[in-house]
């Protein structure tokens, strides 16, 4: 987990507001989703169609070794997809009236306001994903191959505070990771809650599903 706090050391105390006005609802994905799927081919015949697929899609084909069997691929995007990150409900109350912001909080950005101790807080919020993704090709029998997805999922999160009304902002970035099927949690805010995030499996779909 990397966390790097750029000035304004108190800017954390502004991410929850103030009490009862954010609540946060935790993800609620189930993790055994699928990551493996078998394909009726031998594995030379599913290798060397996977390979120019995978190039005509939006991954990056990092590097790969018929010989074992491995081919490494990333993602690098809007995140609101593939992960869950729970969600995120801010209201404020002022002389402009009343405000409830509803949002993932896997959204890729996000312009929301808190309140704290009677001051408004603007937050601009942005949420980027960089997942790295193993396939590996196994021979199950000579015409059959199994294909495992095995993602490594990386979070940054940058949010810009601005006091309503003065020129004192900062900025807070976060970044965390996990693995498919696993999650992690933000730093946790002044009142005790962290923001939690966990794959949806989409991902392992997607980029299994065309590798037949």
């Amino acid at each position: 987990m990397k966390r790097t706090l750029v000035g304004w050391g108190s800017v954390i105390i502004f991410l929850a507001g103030c009490a009862g006005q954010v609540d946060y609802m935790r993800p609620t994905q189930v993790k055994n989703f699928a990551k493996e799927k078998i394909v009726d081919k031998s594995r030379d015949a599913v290798w060397s169609s996977a390979v120019p697929e995978l190039g005509k899609q939006f991954y990056v084909i990092n590097n790969m070794d018929k010989a074992s069997g491995l081919i490494n691929v990333s993602y690098s995007g809007d995140p609101e997809r593939y992960i869950d990150c729970g969600r995120i409900i801010s209201y404020v109350k002022n002389v402009r009236g009343e405000r409830t912001y509803d949002f993932p909080g896997s959204r890729g950005q996000q312009d929301y306001e808190t309140m704290n101790n009677g001051h408004l807080i603007l937050f601009n919020r942005k949420m980027a994903l960089e997942g790295r993704i193993n396939l590996v090709f196994e021979e199950i029998s000579p015409n059959k191959t199994k294909i495992t997805a095995n993602t490594r999922y990386v979070i940054n999160r940058t949010q810009f505070a601005t006091a309503a009304g003065t020129n004192q902002s900062r900025t807070l970035n976060d970044s965390i990771s996990f693995n498919g099927r696993s999650s992690a949690a933000f730093p946790p805010a002044s009142d005790g809650r962290a923001t939690e995030c966990t794959s949806t499996g989409q991902l392992e779909k997607e980029i299994l599903s065309v590798i037949n």
